[in-house]
């Protein structure tokens, strides 16, 4: 989210993200990710329970919820929730660009322009290798592997074939697509940045 946080802040909307974390780890994490939102504590999972996105099966002293997005009205309209989106799972996620769908939609706004990265195959491959020092390799033996870098490196796939999926439903769904660039972090290529486009009129004569 941190790439599409300017995006969501353009059209006057706070972005805030709640996690099951004390405040003083946010403040870590908030740091070492340069994170440009502010970061919420529910240390007791209280806010995920109300919201009904609390994992209830995980194991005793477990306190996760599932990744949600909630898009909430402001106080003067009630905070009327407009649309939610909770995954299934703590691998899933809401690609920015539904995001970006949803707020642009809650807001009237005729011209619709949403974006979507595709990490390449050698980005992907760079972040795999970053996670484990020396790189995974093909020759690792299980006692090698540094606990949890197999779930990030099979997590970090899942992302990137959702971009891909995300891209073929955008155009499923009749947006246009308007412009294919490369995505840079520096001077370092990452990947592939598709532009798509619509207007609300194509919507509704779609409907």
């Amino acid at each position: 989210m941190r790439q599409h946080y300017w995006d969501i802040r353009s059209l006057g909307v706070e972005f805030v993200a709640l996690a099951n974390e004390e405040p003083d780890n946010h403040a870590e994490l908030r740091e070492r990710l340069d994170l440009p939102f502010q970061l919420l504590a529910d240390p007791d999972s209280e806010l995920a329970r109300a919201l009904h996105i609390y994992h209830e099966n995980e194991p005793a002293g477990r306190l996760i919820a599932r990744p949600a997005m909630f898009l909430i009205d402001s106080h003067a309209n009630g905070n009327t929730i407009l649309w939610e989106h909770v995954s299934p799972t703590s691998r899933h996620r809401v690609e920015p660009s539904r995001i970006m769908e949803e707020l642009m939609t809650a807001l009237g706004f005729r011209i619709q322009v949403v974006n979507v990265i595709v990490p390449s195959s050698g980005e992907l491959e760079h972040r795999i290798a970053a996670l484990q020092h020396p790189p995974l390799g093909l020759h690792k033996t299980p006692q090698e592997v540094q606990p949890g870098v197999l779930v990030q490196r099979d997590f970090m796939r899942q992302l990137t074939m959702a971009a891909h999926a995300e891209v073929h439903r955008l155009a499923a769904d009749g947006w246009r697509l308007k412009a294919v660039s490369t995505e840079y972090e520096g001077a370092r290529p990452v990947g592939q940045r598709y532009v798509f486009a619509r207007t609300l009129d194509e919507v509704t004569n779609m409907s």
